[in-house]
């Protein structure tokens, strides 16, 4: 499974992975709530102006990773000739880190959104508390507008675009000629995940592009609407697994072929045991 697909598509799942695991911090704030109010919200103003950037940062490279793949997948169906000498190994290499330095970079203003804001507390004993305000720079109009106009494109429109229209050459290459089983498969499996980032990210986009507002100044209305659109987002995390488990038999063999191993050297020697 050496590849450069495989390179691209082992970047996506470390940024899913990243992206989970930023999502599982929200859960533990909400069980650390049923043990401390105090905690969990001290805990909340901590680590959600990361959340908030390593979430941004997430769903940009996961986007341009997906975009990368279905030009990759559009070279390999529409120029099938060129394709060994453009789609090697180093240059996925080269362009995934190059995709994620670039998705990181420019997701900083993000952590600056937020700052740490101590207020008095009359019926506590330590007297203060904190919270989190929207900082100097993002309340400048000028500035938010215009960094969110172009991130929300950066990050979910021009992506977005740009997939529908190679996906749709790609179904239109393999109507039109006859390739082998497990090429034709390798593609529809491919068509599948960036159907599935489209499907799951369009309402994400649609409403960033709308209010431009970050979770936490946002009414109880437009935080419910969000949740299930940041919940599309997370299944689209896990669900590219099930995708390639699916449709591609190389990987189903791949992986048992781990897991018996794994499974294997677990076991004791029957030499060691007593």
């Amino acid at each position: 499974m050496r590849s450069s697909t495989s390179i691209f598509l082992l970047s996506l799942t470390i940024i899913d992975t990243i992206r989970i695991c930023n999502d599982i911090m929200y859960f533990i704030d909400v069980l650390l709530n049923e043990i401390s109010f105090d905690m969990a919200e001290q805990t909340f103003v901590f680590f959600y102006p990361y959340a908030h950037y390593i979430f941004n940062s997430s769903m940009t490279c996961t986007a341009w990773l997906i975009v990368v793949i279905a030009i990759e997948r559009y070279i390999f169906v529409c120029h099938s000739s060129k394709a060994k000498t453009i789609c090697s190994i180093p240059r996925a290499i080269i362009l995934s880190t190059a995709i994620a330095l670039t998705s990181f970079g420019t997701s900083i203003p993000y952590i600056c959104r937020y700052q740490q804001n101590n207020i008095e507390i009359t019926n506590k004993s330590y007297g203060t508390n904190q919270t989190l305000v929207i900082s100097s720079l993002w309340k400048n109009k000028t500035f938010s507008t215009a960094f969110n106009s172009f991130h929300y494109a950066f990050r979910s429109l021009i992506p977005i675009i740009l997939l529908v229209v190679f996906s749709l050459l790609i179904v239109k290459r393999l109507r039109q000629c006859q390739f082998r089983k497990g090429k034709r498969r390798t593609a529809l499996s491919l068509l599948m995940v960036i159907l599935s980032f489209v499907i799951c990210a369009t309402p994400d986009t649609v409403l960033s592009a709308v209010l431009q507002t970050g979770y936490l100044e946002a009414s109880y209305l437009i935080r419910g609407i969000r949740e299930i659109a940041d919940f599309l987002l997370l299944l689209n995390a896990g669900f590219n697994f099930i995708i390639y488990s699916a449709f591609n038999a190389l990987f189903r063999k791949t992986l048992k072929e781990m897991a018996g191993r794994r499974s294997t050297s677990s076991k004791p020697l029957l030499g060691n045991t007593p």
